[in-house]
């Protein structure tokens, strides 16, 4: 994902700079239409599929889509009916 950035000159310009006088942003809006959940840093959807469910796997430090939960650290409560 690429981040695009507009500097206008303003009078009422806010931010502040590092000490190696690096611009640091006080704020920042992007447009968010266009993101799915695989722009995010830490989830892997290959192998994505309908049906398919994020789960954490803690050795690769990242949510993997799943078709099928195989982990024995995973318990479903369904409630009581």
């Amino acid at each position: 994902m690429a981040i695009k950035a507009k500097v206008r000159q303003t009078e009422h310009l806010k931010g502040k700079a590092t000490q190696n006088n690096q611009i640091v942003a006080q704020s920042m809006k992007f447009d968010s239409s266009g993101l799915t959940i695989g722009d995010l840093v830490n989830v892997n959807t290959t192998g994505e599929a309908d049906g398919a469910v994020l789960i954490y796997d803690a050795s690769a430090g990242e949510y993997k889509s799943q078709v099928e939960i195989d982990n024995e650290n995973t318990i479903i409560v369904g409630g009581t009916y």
